[in-house]
């Protein structure tokens, strides 16, 4: 008795198995197994402008995110956020940046004076989400 059912649920696997292969194949093409996603229409594009500058106060990220709003760090604020590993962001009026390298890297370290600072770079807008790629820092 055990031999026969095993016998059987040897055969169900295996047909199960066969059919499913049959429904990946049909006329001889695969069926993709995912499907293309193409964008829609009306979706919005990164926004980019080059060659701006904004003026602003280095801010913690973590903190105007919890909060919305976020005082000045200082110097050594500042360098002991970077240490932490805490991502550091220029508040200019109510818009909050983040400042990355050409490479698309944090540049915090170049964040590490605190107070005011001047970013030239270019700017782009993705989702909401301000960042600003920053070829000098005063």
């Amino acid at each position: 008795m055990k031999k026969t059912l095993c016998f059987l649920a040897v055969i169900v696997f295996l047909s199960g198995s066969v059919v499913a292969q049959e429904r990946v194949r049909r006329n001889n093409i695969p069926i993709p197994t995912t499907p293309k996603v193409e964008p829609t229409k009306g979706a919005s594009a990164t926004k980019t402008t080059s060659g701006k500058s904004i003026k602003g106060n280095i801010v913690s990220v973590m903190t105007y995110a919890d909060k919305g709003k976020a005082p000045a760090v200082t110097k050594a604020q500042a360098a002991d956020m970077i240490k932490q590993g805490e991502l550091l962001g220029v508040l200019s009026g109510k818009k909050l940046y983040l400042v990355v390298n050409s490479d698309g890297t944090s540049a915090a370290s170049k964040l590490a004076n605190g107070g005011s600072v001047t970013i030239t770079g270019k700017i782009m807008n993705k989702g909401g989400i301000n960042m600003i790629t920053a070829n000098s820092v005063q």
